[in-house]
């Protein structure tokens, strides 16, 4: 399938999930378009239900858990997509999935990363790792930090699709299912070219932007 075929393929397919979940869409700021080219979004996470989110609007390949691949459905579609797997207790891959993203940027593919390394509750900002942003620096990417959020129909916090600790993707679908209005908002904040920068400077700059959407939008809620 050609890469622009492919592509559409995935936002139809993205945007039919969300809506067969009840998932209505919130999209602010600076979109990048539909499959920008050397670039990378930088965003919190919260959910499974990220991936799916972000690629309804803007497509990419994600750099997610090695045990997606193994999830019903969402890891079929999940390896369908071009996703880089990454096993976070092996130190070793971090330098793979690193070449791997800078191969794609350097063809031209929208890369999506989750500096927090795992999904945190939303009401917090968890912190952001810096082993995967050296390959933003290498690919010479445009950087966009992304804030993402769970609200109800009137923009409060929501932890319908909030998935921790022992909940299973089953339990964590249902409940969403069971969620009246639950509306994913998208925050696109400005882009950026990463000249001059190392990662860890890097790292502290995005996370500084997110933070800052965070507190905007959440202003009774704590960053760390």
């Amino acid at each position: 399938m050609a890469l622009e075929d492919r592509v559409n393929y995935i936002q139809k397919w993205s945007k039919q999930f969300t809506q067969i979940l009840g998932v209505r869409l919130r999209v602010q700021g600076i979109e990048p378009g539909q499959y920008p080219s050397q670039h990378m979004l930088l965003a919190n996470h919260i959910s499974w239900l990220d991936i799916f989110v972000l690629d309804s609007v803007t497509v990419s390949r994600f750099v997610a858990k090695s045990e997606l691949k193994s999830w019903p459905i969402i890891g079929r579609l999940c390896i369908g997509s071009g996703t880089l797997f990454i096993e976070r207790d092996r130190k070793r891959d971090t330098a793979r999935v690193n070449q791997a993203i800078v191969t794609a940027l350097n063809e031209g593919h929208c890369i999506t990363v989750f500096p927090e390394g795992t999904t945190g509750c939303g009401r917090q900002l968890l912190p952001f790792r810096s082993s995967l942003l050296q390959a933003a620096i290498d690919g010479k990417a445009t950087i966009q930090p992304v804030y993402l959020r769970y609200t109800d129909a009137e923009g409060k916090y929501s932890d319908a699709a909030t998935y921790i600790g022992n909940m299973s993707i089953a339990q964590s679908a249902w409940r969403i299912l069971g969620t009246r209005s639950l509306h994913a908002e998208i925050n696109f904040l400005a882009p950026f070219p990463t000249e001059h920068e190392n990662r860890r400077t890097l790292t502290q700059f995005v996370e500084a932007r997110i933070c800052t959407a965070h507190q905007a939008l959440n202003p009774q809620s704590s960053s760390a």
